[in-house]
């Protein structure tokens, strides 16, 4: 058997266990991975009222400027639980399309996996844009929400 000279004390560590380990790695970035493609749970802010949720989008938009993105965030909820969430993906992904509303509506749908997000309400750090308006109320989203103070925009248009 092959052995790969890495030092442990005395002893040598065959090169199949060290390839195993390699590969336990190699997994764990894959889950990593599936973590980037929204696969994880998500973790439920403390409060589950408006400024809670305003609170998580703003947490997205924050991630947004970190990675280099656009300063946007968005989350979607449905029964008083968090069910999508994004960040600004437009310069990450080179998507025109990639807003945070966007993004958490695409999110949501996969966790869910559905089209319809009927009886969920959309929370964004900023107001959405009629491409993304238009999105959420294609997907069924009953409200909106956005801002620090937690705006109102009500339901969501097709049209101006």
């Amino acid at each position: 058997m092959d052995k790969i000279q890495i030092q442990r004390g005395q002893d040598q560590i065959p090169r199949r266990w060290f390839l195993a380990f390699s590969g336990a790695g190699l997994l764990g970035a894959c889950g990593w991975s599936a973590a980037a493609r929204g696969e994880e749970s998500i973790v439920q802010p403390q409060g589950t009222d408006d400024q809670g949720f305003i609170a998580r989008a703003f947490e997205m938009r924050q991630l947004a400027i970190e990675k280099g993105d656009q300063p946007y965030g968005a989350v979607v909820v449905l029964d008083g639980r968090i069910v999508g969430q994004s960040w600004s993906r437009v310069l990450l992904d080179h998507d025109p399309t990639g807003h945070a509303e966007m993004a958490a509506i695409r999110d949501a749908g996969r966790r869910l996996k559905r089209e319809s997000l009927r009886g969920a309400v959309l929370y964004s750090s900023s107001r959405p844009c009629p491409m993304c308006e238009a999105a959420a109320a294609w997907a069924g989203i009953d409200n909106m929400v956005y801002g620090r103070a937690a705006e109102r925009a009500g339901r969501p248009h097709l049209c101006g």
